[in-house]
């Protein structure tokens, strides 16, 4: 892959945007991407259930408190990795409805940039979890201001330091509409996954008065396809927000030479 950045300019306007134009832009990209998506998504709400079957065919406790075995460790590991290569892969896939590229390349890309996601997941973990520890407001600004770490892991191959680092350049003066971002994001998400909660209920309802014992099947269906939905949903979200602070970054410099 010769270039691996994201095109800002061919998902949003070169300037500020708005909230509604990023939101816009975003949704634009989930449905435009969906069917390249949605296998990916699946795959990685499999994987995430590899550890909860495992315990249910040990005829374990599937409390989180009781003590593990090697073996669940190992496939909580696998879940973890297996999921973060399939959100890169969702990503890599997403732009690929705006600047053409092979599946297989981007799959393979995916795993080249699985070790720096990684290292950056983490220490913006440990960021966020020290500043809610020690003040919570600087916690809360890590936790908007590296909401595009992954995205210059992917995009800019960006090593876990210089992701973090290159982070909180690009919010630098955008921090608050990042963060108006984020919680519309995450409130329209809570609004669509309550709204298909109460959806799959009644159709479980329904279906235990027609067809005792399928209601527990369908709503592990139902709720795995609800996953499987929001996770290139929020990916697109955050993908619309990178690119309109990659393109606020890319107008900073002209206009500090403009006020020159």
């Amino acid at each position: 892959m010769n270039d691996s950045r994201f095109p800002s300019d061919r998902l949003l306007p070169p300037r500020a945007a708005t909230l509604s134009e990023s939101l816009d832009a975003g949704f634009t990209l989930f449905r435009r991407s969906l069917i390249a998506c949605l296998p990916l998504s699946l795959f990685a709400v499999l994987l995430g259930q590899l550890p909860s079957v495992y315990l249910l065919s040990k005829n374990q406790s599937l409390s989180f408190g009781d003590p593990k075995d090697w073996s669940w460790w190992c496939l909580m590991l696998l879940s973890a990795l297996g999921t973060l290569w399939c959100w890169i892969a969702i990503m890599l896939r997403q732009r690929s409805v705006l600047r053409p590229a092979a599946l297989s390349s981007d799959l393979r890309f995916a795993v080249t940039r699985l070790p720096s996601a990684l290292g950056a997941l983490a220490l913006g973990l440990i960021a966020v979890a020290v500043g809610l520890f020690l003040l919570v407001v600087p916690g809360v600004y890590f936790l908007v201001a590296l909401w595009p770490v992954l995205a210059l892991v992917v995009f800019e191959s960006a090593s876990p330091r210089a992701a973090l680092d290159g982070a909180l350049q690009l919010v630098r003066g955008a921090w608050r509409s990042l963060a108006v971002n984020l919680l519309v994001v995450v409130m329209t998400l809570l609004g669509l996954f309550v709204m298909g909660a109460f959806v799959g209920l009644v159709i479980v309802e329904v279906l235990r008065s027609v067809a005792p014992g399928a209601d527990t099947w369908v709503q592990s269906l139902f709720t795995g396809l609800l996953s499987a939905l929001f996770q290139p949903l929020f990916i697109a979200f955050g993908l619309a927000a990178y690119a309109d602070l990659c393109n606020r970054r890319a107008q900073m410099p002209s206009s500090a030479s403009n006020s020159a």
